[in-house]
């Protein structure tokens, strides 16, 4: 499988390419076929006028891509980790809905 993460205003350090590289292996282990997954980690820099600091302007964003199916989430948050975090539960429902879905329809075709 292949990861690739880029970062947009924002620079990948060994440790946030460390945290998306583990997690998302975790999270796919049990996952057969998986292509390829895209990872954009990115930084809004808008600034709210009344607190004068951002607010859920880190943003994560990931497509993971399985034989004849593509699934995309985006996340965000005030830190890059929560963000990351938030991105992986997104991902996970989506492929578990997938395999929820493959099971039953292998179980319709048996019948």
């Amino acid at each position: 499988m292949q990861i690739s993460i880029r970062g947009h205003h924002l620079s990948i350090t060994p440790a946030i390419e460390e945290t998306v590289r583990q997690k998302f292996q975790d999270m796919t282990k049990h996952i057969d076929h998986i292509s390829s997954m895209q990872i954009k980690l990115s930084k809004d820099h808008q600034v709210d006028q009344r607190s004068k600091k951002g607010s859920d302007n880190h943003i994560a964003e990931a497509i993971v891509r399985l034989p004849g199916v593509e699934f995309f989430a985006q996340a965000s948050a005030d830190d890059m980790y929560l963000s990351i975090r938030k991105l992986i539960d997104k991902i996970k429902k989506q492929l578990q809905r997938y395999r929820t879905m493959q099971s039953h329809t292998s179980m319709i075709s048996l019948n």
